[in-house]
């Protein structure tokens, strides 16, 4: 009966060590071209570098230190976040862009994304406007990266993905110290920031 029961449990343990290395095994599979985890990537890693672009635009120009110091901080995480998308599709043996640019299937309304009108205004508004203009745009930006991280949380599976979507989404610093800069530039009586400049059609 000893024996009966060592070797019940000697299955047990070698079952479960087979089911752990078939779960390791699906975890080790890199994903497919087309997979959510790609695509992700993909769009993420190119809607970051349009708030990088941007905000060394803003360095170059901005005379306000705090709108300085947001620019700078916005520009090291979001380089550093492009790093690690783009090594996840380097490890998955993935290349960097698919045959479509990765920003040509995004709505550009609920990712926040600018406009090549939105890059020159910051280059050519006077230097308050400009702030305030990207203080703006870095919003709405932040709050695409949000909705692009939640739709992907529907679909993506890859723990490491998925975590890395979680922490967008639930990333609050960011937003909070551009709401702060705007609130600030509101109560000195400045004009209302989605009048800032010329109106798009």
């Amino acid at each position: 009966m000893q024996r009966h029961g060592l070797s019940w449990w000697a299955g047990g343990v070698l079952a479960a060590a087979v089911m752990g290395l078939g779960t390791a095994a699906m975890w080790l599979r890199p994903p497919a071209e087309g997979s959510a985890e790609v695509t992700f990537a993909r769009e993420m890693s190119a809607h970051h570098a349009q708030a990088v672009d941007l905000s060394v635009t803003v360095l170059t120009r901005a005379a306000d230190p705090a709108v300085k110091l947001l620019a700078q901080d916005i520009l090291l995480t979001q380089r550093a976040q492009i790093g690690q998308l783009r090594g996840w599709l380097l490890a998955w043996n993935r290349p960097l862009a698919g045959r479509a640019s990765p920003m040509a299937g995004m709505d550009r309304a609920s990712t926040g994304l600018a406009d090549a009108r939105d890059e020159r205004d910051l280059q050519r508004f006077p230097v308050y406007i400009a702030e305030t203009r990207y203080l703006v745009l870095m919003r709405r930006h932040h709050q695409g990266d949000v909705e692009m991280a939640r739709s992907a949380l529907k679909t993506v599976r890859q723990p490491d993905v998925r975590a890395f979507a979680e922490r967008v989404v639930a990333q609050t610093t960011e937003l909070q110290a551009i709401d702060a800069l705007l609130n600030k530039r509101m109560t000195d009586g400045q004009p209302r920031p989605e009048m800032e400049g010329p109106q798009h059609e």
